[in-house]
């Protein structure tokens, strides 16, 4: 991962901030540097069927629980499961940082979670590449509205993501290393609803995940005050 990468508005939304000065700007262009460095991206996915039923959508045999995620399947035949990391190096790099230098600690937090932003994205290319649909949901994760976070080892282990990037959960649903993302994407011949803005096309305010939404953030800078 190089440094040109990463998007540096990105790294600010994740900070929480619309800019910095330029002492702090300077730091910011080392410690995406380090951690760069430090990562070593892993992604892993599978196509798999979905189906309707009344009780729910099921995923390649999953049953997935909530009305969120079933709406936001609604349409689609198939679906991709993925899971990313940037590796338990990353982890550490931070956890060091956090026992000295808070700024940094925190500055490399906001980097890492645009770094694995990344990751996903340039998974989703080679995605849309190899399994060309009229139609794609956005990434919808365990913990998005009512989409349970309890589901988070079932789906890693749908992926075999232990054994092959080294993406664990623990007990409190945690996922390891941390810096690791798991979400499904819907693939629909119809068009599709991004069930994370049940408001799409009306003001971001108005949605249920306006608080804790990165993309609100970046279209509403008046969020950064929030």
């Amino acid at each position: 991962m190089n440094p040109s990468d990463l998007d540096r508005s990105e790294i600010l939304t994740y900070l929480h901030t619309p800019a910095l000065d330029a002492d702090l700007s300077a730091a910011l262009d080392v410690y995406i540097a380090r951690l760069c460095d430090a990562a070593q991206p892993r992604s892993i996915y599978r196509v798999l069927p979905v189906e309707h039923t009344a009780e729910g959508v099921i995923l390649g045999g999953l049953p997935l629980l909530g009305e969120d995620i079933a709406r936001h399947l609604s349409g689609c035949k198939e679906a991709v499961l993925l899971a990313a990391t940037l590796s338990a190096s990353v982890d550490a790099l931070i956890r060091r940082a956090s026992v000295t230098d808070m700024t940094q600690a925190v500055m490399l937090d906001a980097i890492a979670g645009a770094a694995v932003e990344r990751v996903c994205n340039d998974l989703e290319t080679e995605i849309r590449t190899k399994h060309p649909y009229p139609y794609y949901t956005a990434r919808f994760s365990a913990g998005y509205g009512d989409f349970p976070i309890t589901q988070q080892g079932d789906l890693i282990r749908m992926l075999d993501a232990p054994r092959r990037i080294g993406l664990t959960v623990t007990t409190a649903q945690t996922l390891l290393p941390m810096k690791s993302v798991t979400a499904v994407i819907g693939l629909s011949h119809s068009p599709v609803q991004d069930a994370r803005r049940f408001c799409c096309g009306k003001s971001c305010a108005e949605c249920p995940y306006y608080n804790d939404c990165p993309r609100a953030l970046r279209e509403n800078p008046e969020c950064f005050s929030v």
